[in-house]
């Protein structure tokens, strides 16, 4: 059977989470092709060469250059920080490998566009971003009862994604804390997935207006000593409007501590739809008429692990994710409309970006 072989570009939390949906792929799903974890590229290739070595990997290397210059590697899977994305996918695209790339695109809305327009100089590669919330099964049956018009026309949308991580000043200062190399907080960390998730069910944004604020001023350098500042937001405000009319609000925080939550409350002329996606799988419908509606079941959700074998939404989400990036890979893309492009991170990006620069959109 033919080999995907994926050089994973990067080695913190997240990128151990795509090698663990890539490993579990096969195991659970029948696959037209195989995926293979054949190159680490890491900082410290010394110090994780048996970690890497006992996961599977053919290759460890602290050179992006080597990686990309490898025959045996289809794909850069790009989990580093932010501001390093654009190099690794100039790497990527310039020996002609695939990527599958963490979101944002990059650390700024300029450098973005630059990833945007360097990919569309080989459009015959496999490309695509992380916006694994898309792949949520909640949210798959969400598009569904919009696209169905179970709760009539929709007329607002009020979400609030909150994480309550960086709320202690004791938590020491890394890369997603410092705007040189993440872009942003809360609003580029986590209002990414919120605003795609609103323009992959309702359409294109008309306006989009907010503030991005930061209440944890200083936090523990990363040396251990002293204290350093901050210059990214912990929480953000957006109200946007869509072409189609719907309005609504997007919060995000990275300091709601006691609150983690992702809710969803969409509001249309016969009803409403809400959910939880840290916990519910299968969003909840209130009819004006009364009764309960029978649910579509979209084909997409087999991407996802069955019952038996999940993993838990946040492996789940990626597994899905990659599942289909792995399918297209190989030529079967049942799904053509659910894939996130690069294209989509750089239309939320540019709303992202309107409201750290404070404009009035």
């Amino acid at each position: 059977m033919k080999e995907i072989r994926f050089a994973m570009i990067g080695f913190g939390n997240i990128a151990k989470t795509h090698m663990t949906a890539l490993r579990a792929l096969p195991i659970v799903k029948q696959l037209p092709v195989v995926p293979v974890l054949d190159t680490l590229v890491t900082r410290s290739p010394e110090r994780h060469a048996a970690q890497a070595a006992a996961i599977g990997f053919r290759n460890v290397t602290d050179s992006i250059m080597e990686a990309a210059a490898d025959p045996q590697v289809d794909v850069f899977d790009i989990c580093t920080p932010n501001a390093r994305h654009l190099e690794d996918a100039e790497a990527a695209v310039s020996h002609l490998k695939g990527i599958y790339c963490e979101k944002p695109l990059a650390d700024t809305y300029e450098r973005s566009a630059a990833l945007v327009q360097l990919t569309e100089t080989q459009p015959q590669l496999p490309y695509q971003l992380a916006f694994t919330f898309r792949y949520h099964p909640a949210v798959m049956r969400i598009r569904e009862l919009v696209r169905e018009g179970i709760i009539g026309d929709i007329l607002q949308c009020k979400i609030s994604y909150r994480r309550s991580g960086y709320l202690n000043p004791e938590r020491p200062v890394s890369w997603r804390l410092e705007s040189g190399m993440s872009g942003g907080g809360a609003i580029t960390d986590l209002g990414v997935h919120v605003l795609d998730m609103i323009r992959h069910w309702f359409g294109d944004f008309a306006s989009v207006k907010g503030e991005a604020l930061t209440f944890v001023g200083e936090r523990k350098a990363a040396s251990g000593e002293g204290m350093a500042a901050v210059d990214v937001d912990d929480w953000a405000i957006m109200h946007y409007q869509t072409q189609s009319g719907i309005r609504g609000m997007a919060e995000v925080s990275r300091i709601a501590y006691g609150s983690d939550a992702f809710d969803i409350q969409i509001v249309g002329s016969k009803g409403s739809i809400t959910c939880d996606l840290e916990r519910q799988a299968v969003p909840a419908v209130h009819l004006l008429s009364g009764g309960t509606p029978a649910l579509p079941v979209p084909a997409t959700l087999a991407l996802l692990p069955d019952e038996k074998a999940t993993m838990g939404f946040a492996v789940d989400t990626h597994f899905a994710a990659l599942h289909h990036y792995v399918l297209r890979c190989a030529g079967e893309d049942r799904f053509a409309e659910l894939a996130p492009t690069l294209q989509d991170g750089l239309a939320v990006e540019y709303w992202i970006d309107q409201v750290l620069k404070g404009r009035n959109c």
